[in-house]
């Protein structure tokens, strides 16, 4: 009896050890969860409506979503951040200047804020939406900040757009 106990008691604890296997490998192999993300209403290539401006003529805004954070076995991880991105361009001749793309940091109200900075002045862009009459707008304003070496006067721009 003692011998029959005794297999019965390895057999059990086999199969748990296979189950238990079985499990963490199902778990090692599951296919990744995903969420979905919805497109936020800022997100596109926004057009001046103001064609004779003399400044912003474009801003492309992005859009990256991190509703996904990815682990390896070490614990590096990656994504998991939700952020806009801008793109600004600006009147020039023959093509307009484009500003290149920057991480747009969330501040209060709605308003995304991107830092550009050049040789002669920082450029500070601020975007938000409005919506009027059923219409989406994007306010662009725009603080530029001359260098003391520039000696320019510091100006505001505040044009809308749309898509």
């Amino acid at each position: 009896m003692t011998t029959t106990r005794n297999k019965l008691i390895r057999l059990l604890l086999a199969m748990t050890i296979a189950m238990a296997g079985a499990v963490g490998a199902t778990i090692a192999t599951a296919a990744p969860a995903h969420a979905l993300c919805s497109t936020p209403a800022m997100m596109g290539n926004w057009r001046n409506i103001n064609t004779a401006a003399n400044s912003v003529t474009r801003v492309n805004v992005g859009f990256v979503c991190g509703d996904v954070r990815v682990c390896d076995t070490s614990g590096h991880c990656t994504g998991g951040e939700t952020y806009f991105t801008l793109r600004p361009f600006g009147k020039c001749s023959p093509t307009d200047c484009d500003w290149g793309t920057k991480r747009a940091t969330a501040m209060s109200d709605g308003w995304q804020r991107a830092i550009y900075t050049h040789s002669w002045a920082t450029k500070y862009v601020w975007v938000k939406t409005y919506v009027y009459s059923g219409i989406t707008y994007l306010r662009v304003y725009v603080w530029t900040d001359f260098t003391a070496a520039d000696g320019r006067t510091d100006y505001a721009i505040d044009e809308w757009m749309r898509k």
